[in-house]
């Protein structure tokens, strides 16, 4: 009895879904039946539908291999640049590449080091004082002799000696050096270390530039401000002071002010800075201006 009921009630509901169906198509007519303009426009329909799916999967399925084909195009060139800029700078590597060939350490000795010390201080014009061998160091790469050096003469002629220095087959570079100004021009003090296993490095300086005296230019810009020194700080948390001694007494200035014809620049827990005539100075604890 179940089992009858239960066939009815899906035959009922086949009935059911092709009455509906039914009257969906209903008004339709047939294929035959339709007009030319109706089956031309169905056609392209459908043909839009096919191409729009068959572009899909080809995009997606890459069957040509485009996708593939992109990268490899994009790979050969960024390996395309990539060589482009080793390229450039092949020159630059060869030339690096023939120095540390090409240079063979230098065997000499303490008295081939005074020889080419002394003939480049003559040419430089330097006047040699003292120019005897000192203590070697250093193992391996970094194996030195050393020469110790005093000399009178100006900072062009030493300019002109460390020029030559740099001309050297082995690095010959000053360890310790100490310039003071005397009566005549400049005393120098200076130890040299003879590395043979390193080449010479020429020295830093731009082109057309003639090198300018730091100690003469120091010298000639000397004013009413030579003599002053730092003698006191006094700071809180608003504000600082600096007690600065002059030939005329000791005075107290803050950053901004004037002592005399020079302005006060900045005031630091240990130093004062003072600015007169375009020069900057430096004011240390209990140190003239020189």
């Amino acid at each position: 009895m179940s089992t009858m009921s239960a066939h009815s009630g899906k035959e009922h509901g086949r009935v059911l879904a092709g009455a509906r169906a039914g009257n969906a198509l209903r008004g339709w007519p047939p294929l035959h039946a339709w007009r030319a303009r109706r089956r031309l426009a169905v056609a392209l329909t459908i043909a839009v539908l096919a191409l729009v799916a068959a572009s899909v999967a080809c995009v997606v399925a890459d069957p040509l291999g485009v996708h593939a084909a992109r990268a490899a195009l994009e790979e050969a060139r960024k390996r395309y640049g990539d060589g482009r800029q080793v390229l450039a700078r092949l020159p630059a590597l060869r030339e690096a590449a023939a120095r540390t060939t090409s240079h063979a350490p230098h065997a000499g000795n303490s008295a081939d080091d005074i020889r080419r010390v002394s003939q480049l201080a003559a040419q430089s014009g330097l006047v040699l004082h003292v120019l005897e061998p000192g203590p070697a160091g250093g193992a391996h790469a970094e194996a030195f002799r050393s020469l110790k050096l005093i000399a009178q003469g100006s900072f062009a002629q030493l300019r002109g000696l460390l020029e030559g220095l740099a001309r050297e087959p082995a690095l010959m570079a000053p360890s310790e050096l100490t310039i003071r100004r005397g009566g005549a021009g400049l005393s120098i003090s200076a130890t040299l270390r003879v590395y043979d296993a390193l080449p010479a490095v020429a020295l830093a300086a731009s082109a057309g530039e003639t090198a300018r005296d730091p100690i003469a230019h120091a010298t000639a810009a000397g004013s009413a401000e030579d003599g002053w020194r730092l003698t006191g700080i006094l700071q809180d948390r608003q504000r600082i002071v600096a007690l600065v001694e002059t030939p005329e007494g000791v005075v107290t200035v803050r950053a901004g002010e004037a002592i005399g014809d020079a302005r006060v620049l900045e005031i630091g827990p240990a130093r004062v800075v003072v600015e007169a005539g375009g020069t900057t100075r430096t004011l240390g604890w209990a140190e003239a201006v020189k």
